[in-house]
């Protein structure tokens, strides 16, 4: 990637993202502090830099990293860095406040316990906990404040990065994902009803890496679920179809879907192996969707793997 600043090296891997780690690096010369990670909260973030913007949320998995910036660069020289590289990247830039007295309280007031809750985080780091003292400093004594969004391979994801007076600073990372609360992932009862009723059912619980067919380990309670229901009915036979929303290129989501169901067939037959020949994966990319693609929520509910009942 071309670099807009030549003393910068923040680097992007947005072409196989596998992890939030991946999409961003820290700036150069810059010490961990600490990481944090939780697989779904509600994000609190400011989506414009207007005196009178009003925080707005974004669901799913977060990955939150700490860094101590080199002594004799800038907060300002760090944080125009990223907005640049995020630009080159094709990230949108939502909000960038400067040095302010204004951005430093709204800042804090994100990360209080009400919303973002730094404070509360098991942040990890050195082989142990890091300090309070420490997350306290960058959660609420901000400097400046920037947020940057972009749809990567079927996931939105918003990147939020403050710097703090005292030499640290904070890269947030939130990858939106549908939460499993109320799906059929995790009630094998209305798994039993909805295929008895229409012959198919939508699976959300079933998750993977960005713009990848490996299977989060946090699926396996929905995995364990649809082995229930194979062992229950021994006879029967399934089409296992993997699905997309329309954004990126046609082939390209054609090819994915089908390559989750692959994926998913190949985790279910090695929990049950007698199910190999009763089930028969591909996908179907975009071609189905069950709700409207142009906004957040109704992309979610086009991503998804669905059981089809099939005749032998």
């Amino acid at each position: 990637m071309k670099m807009i600043f030549v003393i910068v090296s923040v680097l992007f891997a947005l072409t196989t993202p596998v992890s939030a780690a991946d999409l961003v690096s820290p700036f150069s010369g810059s010490t961990p502090i600490g990481e944090y990670k939780a697989d779904f909260v509600k994000y609190h973030y400011l989506p414009s830099a207007a005196a009178d913007a009003k925080p707005a949320t974004i669901d799913g998995r977060i990955h939150s990293r700490l860094f101590k910036k080199p002594d004799e660069k800038s907060n300002y020289e760090v944080i125009k860095s990223f907005e640049n590289e995020f630009k080159a990247a094709g990230f949108k830039v939502l909000t960038l406040i400067e040095d302010t007295r204004q951005g430093e309280l709204k800042v804090r007031d994100l990360n209080t316990a009400g919303k973002n809750g730094m404070l509360k985080r098991p942040y990890a780091g050195k082989g142990g906990k890091t300090g309070v003292g420490t997350v306290a400093q960058i959660s609420t004594q901000a400097q400046e404040y920037l947020v940057a969004r972009k749809t990567i391979d079927q996931t939105d994801v918003l990147i939020a990065v403050f710097t703090s007076r005292s030499g640290g600073y904070a890269i947030e990372q939130i990858e939106s994902a549908a939460m499993e609360q109320g799906t059929v992932s995790l009630n094998l009862d209305a798994m039993r009803n909805k295929m008895a009723s229409e012959g198919r059912v939508a699976i959300y619980g079933i998750r993977f890496d960005t713009g990848s067919a490996n299977i989060r380990p946090d699926s396996a309670a929905t995995l364990a679920t649809i082995v229930s229901y194979l062992q229950e009915n021994p006879q029967r036979y399934f089409y296992v179809v993997g699905h997309t929303d329309d954004q990126g290129k046609f082939t390209n989501n054609l090819t994915l879907s089908k390559a989750r169901a692959d994926a998913v067939v190949k985790a279910i037959i090695a929990k049950l192996p007698a199910a190999a020949n009763r089930l028969q994966a591909d996908g179907v990319g975009p071609l189905s969707p069950v709700a409207t693609n142009t906004g957040t929520d109704g992309r979610r509910l086009n991503r998804r793997v669905e059981l089809v009942s099939r005749l032998k």
